[in-house]
């Protein structure tokens, strides 16, 4: 347990080593999990620090989540099962329809396993604050304070959201309802990373890992094409609100704080 006087003295050494604002180290080592009303705040510069202090332990603890599931996968070349982390073929399946991964019924749990590993891993936290942030007008949306959805995630299904007031005729889908901001955070890392639509920004993930460089928002972002009409135009909005904001800052912090992969 880190004293105070530790803390502190940490706080002041990532804000000099990576000339970023102090807030994004409270984020993290002084999570903030009261739920906010985030039309109180007026001043553009505050809603920002208590959005983002609001959800980036969250964001860490579903990343979290599913590097536990990724370290449970024991194949592939080098790969030493141990008891203690080897699933045996039940629990693969389960995975590989959780995580859709395509052909899985012909598949043996070895290449089920495979095929999970470039499926389960985290999404860049820069990435997932700057869709919360744009989806989500800065947590106010109605889908964001009823709902608990900041990422404008639809369902299909009898009863599983709200429609939305503008949708067209002839339309089924809704607005998920979530009992949690977390469930709906997981929700969406789930979707990025067993939809069909982001099989290329999986790939551009799974690259940069190859390369050795640090996966990032900014190193993904082009494979999010389908998830707005806007197409290009999104993805160039979250270029820039990654920049404007400084989450691509983000990293270095989790890093110094040894958060990002916990």
């Amino acid at each position: 347990m880190q004293s105070i006087h530790d803390r502190i003295v940490m706080m002041i050494i990532i804000a000099m080593a990576v000339s970023f604002s102090s807030f994004w180290v409270a984020a993290v080592l002084e999570p903030h999990q009261a739920r906010l009303d985030f039309r109180q705040f007026t001043l553009v510069q505050e809603k920002k620090q208590r959005f983002f202090e609001y959800l980036t332990p969250q964001v860490l603890t579903v990343n979290r989540e599913i590097l536990r599931e990724r370290a449970a996968l024991t194949c592939g070349p080098g790969a030493e099962p141990s008891r203690e982390s080897q699933w045996d073929a039940a629990q693969i399946e389960r995975l590989a329809v959780k995580y859709r991964v395509p052909g899985r019924d012909g598949m043996t749990s070895e290449e089920r396993c495979l095929s999970l590993k470039a499926r389960i891993a985290i999404i860049p936290v820069d990435l997932v604050l700057a869709q919360a942030a744009n989806e989500s007008a800065w947590g106010t949306s109605r889908f964001a304070r009823e709902q608990n959805n900041y990422f404008g995630l639809w369902c299909f299904t009898a009863d599983c959201g709200v429609r939305p007031l503008a949708a067209a005729a002839g339309t089924r889908h809704q607005v998920a309802q979530f009992e949690t901001v977390a469930d709906g955070l997981r929700y969406y890392a789930l979707t990025l990373n067993s939809h069909p639509a982001y099989e290329s920004l999986r790939a551009l993930r799974a690259a940069t890992q190859r390369a050795g460089a640090p996966v990032t928002g900014a190193s993904v972002l082009d494979g999010l094409g389908s998830y707005s009409e806007r197409g290009q135009d999104y993805i160039d909005e979250l270029h820039q609100m990654i920049r404007v904001n400084r989450l691509d800052q983000l990293p270095k912090v989790l890093a110094l704080l040894g958060a990002q992969d916990r």
